[in-house]
């Protein structure tokens, strides 16, 4: 770094303000849930599941007999513009039978996602900004489940949660008229650094009767910003970090078929409060139902609703409806889901946002192998 250089980044440093979380926390949120789930609301813990993968209670997968892959994608038009018109895919997971009645699972999935503006924000001294934020956080799991015996199954792994919150700053000096700019452009980078945690999850699994459980520990990592200055190269940054945690959850849930043909199921998902540099999600939990008709000829339409109390959308309601099929002797299968969920803002009155879910998975025989 040239003399120039370090005297540039020290008087970008006296105008710069601490960091400044971003509104809402670490951005929207969507739930660990896969295509089938959302069609049904929200339910997969007591669903014993052979081609795909829930992060909510990997025992689910136990009964899976054939390895495969999953590709799960998402598309929103949503009042929330992290999420409006954009496209994804939230999740990919893959599943491995081994002898002894053992499984192996694992699964990258996108969980949440910001991009926020606010301008003329009051900060520090006789200054404002205008504040850009952008990114989101990702999860990950590894892991084993094991069955017992027929009816009863387990599971222990770990969960992983990193990512990464852009923050485009402009300061202006509100001591003179008209505010001029300061020497005070600059990005922060938050990157959140792999915070790991244990789950551990239970099924129970009959012809007619489901239950599931599943427990994730809280989740600790490094959380480093470097805040770069425009007046200086790419290399001049000063850095500062400290520890985050993400909070645990709970989640159970059962399910039961009252007729051959007709799956019913309902979950309750909760978690604590989430509270990350000075920005905080209220701890709360989200009840879901659903059911699923095995309409024949590898036909399964779906519908289900929830219900959010806390959290990131407090109140927000979801109906959803979704669709399964099936082919080639259940060696490959396609998941489709619709969902429509409202909520109220406490600034902007009420919201909502429809989401179309897409679900691909396929077997080791549908592979060749």
């Amino acid at each position: 770094m040239t003399i120039l250089s370090f005297i540039l980044i020290s008087l970008s440093g006296i105008y710069s303000v601490d960091y400044l979380p971003p509104p809402g926390g670490v951005g929207s949120e969507v739930l660990a849930i896969n295509t089938r789930s959302l069609g049904m609301g929200g339910v997969s813990v007591g669903l014993p599941n052979s081609s795909d993968f829930t992060m909510l209670n990997p025992a689910a997968s136990a009964w899976t007999l054939e390895g495969g892959v999953a590709f799960t994608g998402r598309y929103a038009e949503s009042d929330d513009a992290a999420w409006d018109n954009r496209l994804g895919f939230p999740m990919i997971s893959a599943f491995i039978p081994l002898p002894a009645r053992i499984v192996i699972t694992g699964a990258i999935e996108g969980r949440s996602r910001i991009d926020t503006r606010l301008d003329d924000v009051q900060v520090e001294g006789d200054f404002t900004g205008d504040f850009t934020w952008s990114g989101g956080l990702v999860e990950t799991y590894i892991g084993a489940t094991v069955r017992a015996n027929d009816w009863l199954a387990f599971s222990l792994g770990g969960r992983n949660t990193f990512g990464n919150i852009q923050s485009d700053v402009e300061l202006m000096s509100t001591d003179s008229t008209p505010p001029i700019p300061v020497n005070s452009v600059y990005r922060d980078d938050a990157r959140f650094r792999m915070a790991w945690g244990a789950t551990v999850g239970l099924m129970i699994n009959t012809d007619r009767f489901g239950c599931g459980f599943s427990v994730s520990t809280d989740r600790k990592g490094t959380l480093e910003i470097d805040r770069d200055f425009n007046v200086t190269d790419s290399a001049d940054s000063i850095r500062s970090s400290s520890l985050y945690t993400i909070p645990g959850e709970v989640s159970v849930g059962i399910s039961f078929r009252p007729v051959d043909r007709l799956l019913v199921g309902m979950d309750l998902f909760r978690r604590k409060t989430l509270s990350i540099l000075g920005s905080r999600t209220e701890e709360g939990s989200i009840y879901s139902v659903g059911a699923e008709v095995d309409a024949g000829a590898g036909v399964l339409p779906r519908c289900g609703y929830s219900y959010m109390d806390g959290l990131w959308r407090d109140g927000a309601q979801t109906l959803s409806a979704g669709l399964g099929y099936t082919f080639s002797q259940a060696r490959a299968g396609l998941d489709l889901a619709l969902g429509y969920n409202y909520w109220d803002d406490p600034d902007d009155g009420q919201e909502n946002e429809t989401v179309f879910s897409i679900s691909l998975w396929a077997s080791e025989k549908w592979l060749g192998e």
